[in-house]
């Protein structure tokens, strides 16, 4: 299985995410065991991870972009990035940076998604406590239905991100994962809640693709071998 470290970029340095509620994110430096800096490549030096996943929270919410600094990591990665597209000028700028685009439902149209299938796209289903973050109306049919609607689009993976989870400490909702694997065409990669290698052996079991993880990184809980490949 996949082990993928999360990067989240805001203001040109790596933060720690917490529950969603981004006002709050502070400097990773703050409260990592692993690295002493905040400054993306030198995060990305000392963890020295074979994939990468990458959220632009300032493009995801309009607030500038660290596109220079992905195009950087991505010579020591793979990276897998969230820039919050919403439209193929967006995607096409992702493309340019990022081994692979990710297109989250909370700034991407199922318009959008369908657009840009056979392009080896990931599709980020963002949820908040298990419900849809999305303003197009046809995600409301929640994860699943969401789930169902994209098996008729020829993609290169799902993402299922609780952002509620992400850096709580609440573990993952396996019973969720449990259901996305079994009724997806795609291979699906859990992210938000992952607290050790316990939950990782869990996710594995039950089908999972990868896991995204942060915090259990930084805390130590999980290998840093775990990560390099």
């Amino acid at each position: 299985m996949r082990c993928i470290l999360a990067c989240d970029l805001k203001g040109g340095i790596v933060v720690r995410g917490v529950k969603g509620e981004r006002d709050r994110y502070r400097p990773i430096s703050e409260s990592s065991t692993i690295v002493g800096t905040s400054i993306p490549e030198e995060v990305i030096k000392a963890i020295r991870p074979k994939e990468t996943y990458i959220a632009d929270l300032d493009r995801i919410t309009g607030a500038g972009g660290n596109l220079g600094t992905i195009a950087s990591l991505s010579r020591f990665t793979r990276t897998m990035s969230d820039t919050g597209a919403s439209t193929l000028h967006d995607v096409e700028e992702t493309r340019k940076v990022s081994d692979a685009v990710i297109l989250g439902t909370e700034t991407a149209s199922m318009e959008l998604i369908r657009e840009c299938q056979g392009k080896g796209v990931y599709v980020s289903l963002d949820m908040k406590h298990g419900k849809m973050m999305s303003r197009d109306p046809v995600f409301n049919a929640g994860p699943i239905g969401s789930l169902k609607m994209l098996n008729e689009v020829d993609l290169a993976g799902i993402i299922l991100l609780d952002v509620g989870r992400v850096g709580s400490g609440e573990g993952i909702d396996l019973e969720m994962m449990k259901n996305a694997v079994s009724m997806s065409k795609h291979k699906v990669i859990a992210g938000g809640g992952v607290r050790d290698v316990d939950d990782l052996l869990s996710l594995e079991k039950c089908g999972a693709d990868g896991a995204i993880i942060a915090s259990a990184v930084h805390f130590g809980k999980v290998p840093l071998e775990m990560l390099r490949g």
